[in-house]
């Protein structure tokens, strides 16, 4: 009787948990497609915490594990937004992968601190260092996302901006949430391993949250990034 008892607890607890994973997955659907956020911390909860299942369910579905990483990002946002616009920008870090850089790159990797920008001109990198310095943010340029969980354990900053494909943006977003860090993240509309592309206005948009500026000269500032990159 006891073993029947619990088989059928057992039974049940998992059919909530599937039906809660379709429930998320529906959510997240809703939230790619018309960017409307309904339960978005149990929508986060749901896919931070089970992301391995979720990503089979969705890919069973034929929805790809792309939404699950997509979905947690932009609600990750969305929760953070107001608490990371409080942070002073000199208590802010902003992390961008180093594929972001031209092939013929001639900086080198720093074992604590990433890669240096040499500031040459070949990619967006530069254009980004000078709003990076202008705002009074940290800035690294890093190989991978280990190298961003040791940063932040190094630095401590209260606020991170992190920029990467999908999956390591989540996956990244998802550690340094366990900490006091409060994160944001721009998912690269140009993936792969070498000279990806990030949206400049979208980036340049969330590093100003909370911080004087003009709409004009956030298009200015992208408008010769854009002239030098292409």
């Amino acid at each position: 009787m006891f073993y029947e008892i619990v088989g059928k607890i057992s039974i049940a607890l998992v059919f909530i948990f599937l039906i809660l994973i379709l429930i998320s997955l529906l959510l997240g659907v809703i939230l790619i497609k018309k960017h409307r956020f309904i339960l978005p911390k149990l929508l986060l909860f749901v896919m931070g915490n089970f992301q391995t299942q979720v990503k089979k369910i969705a890919g069973a579905f034929g929805l790809g594990e792309r939404i699950v990483d997509q979905t947690c990002i932009e609600v990750r946002n969305h929760l953070n937004v107001e608490s990371f616009a409080r942070v002073q920008a000199k208590d802010r870090i902003l992390v961008v992968p180093q594929c972001l850089r031209n092939v013929k790159c001639p900086a080198r990797l720093d074992s604590k601190t990433g890669i240096a920008c040499r500031e040459c001109g070949m990619c967006i990198i530069k254009d980004i260092k000078a709003e990076v310095e202008r705002l009074g943010y940290g800035f690294y340029i890093v190989p991978g996302g280990r190298f961003v969980e040791r940063i932040v354990k190094a630095v401590r900053p209260k606020a991170a901006l992190g920029v990467a494909c999908c999956k390591d943006l989540n996956a990244a977003m998802h550690e340094i949430s366990r900490t006091k860090c409060v994160v944001l993240g721009v998912p690269l509309i140009h993936e792969g391993c070498v000279q990806t592309k990030v949206n400049l206005i979208e980036l340049f948009k969330k590093m100003k949250l909370g911080v004087e500026d003009t709409a004009a000269n956030v298009e200015k500032i992208c408008a010769d990034a854009n002239i030098r990159a292409s």
